[in-house]
């Protein structure tokens, strides 16, 4: 995993080749197989926990009070990818698969974190998981987006206020 993170952040993924992986590893040509499938295995494995660990750091656990500030940081900090590491967010956009693994690893941070809101009362969400499908894809078109130069700088803020306002925000703002 770390040498196929080191050589997909290196090289991107066109060229990768699994020769290249395993000798970047230390490791024996047979011992990939004994870990992935395929070449797109290892990288939507990478992604997954690249994007786990992203997710992780943003939505730490907050300080009392701060549970409506921390989901929508992170709804904003994820769009700006695009603009913060436009190689990667090329990355997950772009992928096989790529909406279904951006989902899969981010709904379990997204979830607890719109979750402590509802508590806190910050938010009124009926349906937790189907916001979060839709905050992520929401998030995704407006990435895609941005990569592609059809958006302002300022997608991230103005997603966030969409988002905050279909939320029935009681006390914060998306600023």
């Amino acid at each position: 995993m770390a040498a196929g993170h080191r050589l997909i952040a290196r090289d991107g993924v066109a060229g990768l080749r699994i020769l290249d992986i395993t000798k970047e590893a230390g490791v024996a040509l047979g011992s990939f197989q004994n870990h992935f499938a395929s070449k797109d295995e290892l990288v939507a494995a990478v992604v997954r926990e690249a994007v786990q660990a992203l997710a992780a750091e943003i939505v730490a656990d907050p300080e009392p009070g701060d549970e409506a500030e921390v989901a929508v940081r992170a709804l904003r900090r994820f769009v700006r990818l695009a603009q913060d590491d436009p190689a990667f967010c090329a990355l997950i956009v772009n992928l096989a698969h790529g909406d279904e693994l951006f989902v899969e690893a981010i709904r379990p941070y997204a979830t607890a974190a719109l979750q402590r809101a509802v508590d806190a009362g910050a938010f009124v969400i009926e349906d937790i998981d189907l916001t979060v499908t839709f905050i992520v894809g929401g998030a995704l078109a407006v990435m895609r987006r941005s990569l592609d130069g059809l958006t302002e700088a300022d997608a991230d803020e103005r997603l966030a206020r969409f988002v905050v306002a279909a939320m029935q925000v009681a006390s914060a703002t998306a600023g």
